[in-house]
């Protein structure tokens, strides 16, 4: 699918508050199931719906799409029923690269996820810290709530989405906190 359909059929569910079932390339690409909430030259941003409840932001780029569909289940009428109706961003954010995803998402968001989806069943989840180099560093916190001592950095180029906001962050966060702690010394 071409990179202007895409962005044309992704727009469309946004105005239409229509939610999509949205298949990707990468090998080890979740579908992804949402709403639309903004559309840009490389990436789009879906409030993402998980058994029908409202469950964060997923950001990913539009060239990684491989099929648009609208949801046929009974998710989107259920979400439409929910306080957080309709979703909308809590934050500004520009879609044109992915260090502005990166960028935008990491400093308004207590947590964010990223994904490299050529690699399986993988997210380094973490608070920004900069993007130097064509490098993006994230303080990272690990699945037991504890962080590691200094930011690791990983390629922009193979990043393939970006999360936040949703239900395992926020439980983690309430754990780890949302900075790291000092340095001991």
């Amino acid at each position: 699918m071409s990179l202007k359909k895409v962005q044309s059929k992704l727009r469309a569910a946004a105005l239409e508050q229509r939610m999509l079932r949205i298949d990707r390339k990468p090998k080890y690409a979740d579908r992804l199931y949402g709403f639309v909430v903004g559309v840009g030259a490389k990436w789009a941003l879906l409030a993402r719906i998980v058994d029908g409840h409202f469950d964060g932001y997923f950001a990913f780029r539009l060239r990684d799409v491989q099929r648009i569909r609208p949801d046929t289940t009974f998710m989107g009428t259920f979400a439409k029923s929910q306080p957080g109706w309709p979703p909308t961003s809590p934050f500004e954010y520009a879609l044109d690269s992915t260090e502005d995803v990166l960028v935008a998402l990491g400093q308004n968001s207590p947590l964010m996820g990223i994904l490299k989806d050529n690699e399986h069943d993988a997210m380094w989840v973490g608070t920004y810290d900069d993007i130097i180099k064509k490098m993006v560093y994230i303080h990272e916190v690990r699945p037991d709530a504890s962080w590691h001592d200094a930011p690791l950095g990983y390629k922009v180029k193979a990043i393939t989405g970006v999360e936040t906001g949703t239900r395992y962050m926020t439980a983690l966060a309430a754990i780890s906190g949302t900075e790291p702690p000092a340095p001991r010394g």
